[in-house]
């Protein structure tokens, strides 16, 4: 059985209850990927300030898809 499943948001989240959450009706799931980044202070010779990311919901999930 195959299920896929992707979310992108904004808010915090726990990461134990996700994946017990995904766990819980077939504890034999065995892929599930996160991503989690930092910025780095430097960037070619300059201070980091700041970092904008931006997506459009819809196209970003269809294009991970």
């Amino acid at each position: 059985m195959q299920s896929d499943f992707i979310r992108i948001q904004e808010q915090d989240f726990d990461l134990t209850a996700e994946v017990k959450a995904l766990r819980k009706d077939d504890p034999r799931v065995g892929a599930i990927v996160n991503f989690v980044g930092t910025v780095r202070d430097m960037n070619d010779g300059s201070q980091v300030k700041g970092m904008t990311l931006e997506h459009y919901p819809g196209m970003t999930e269809k294009s991970l898809e």
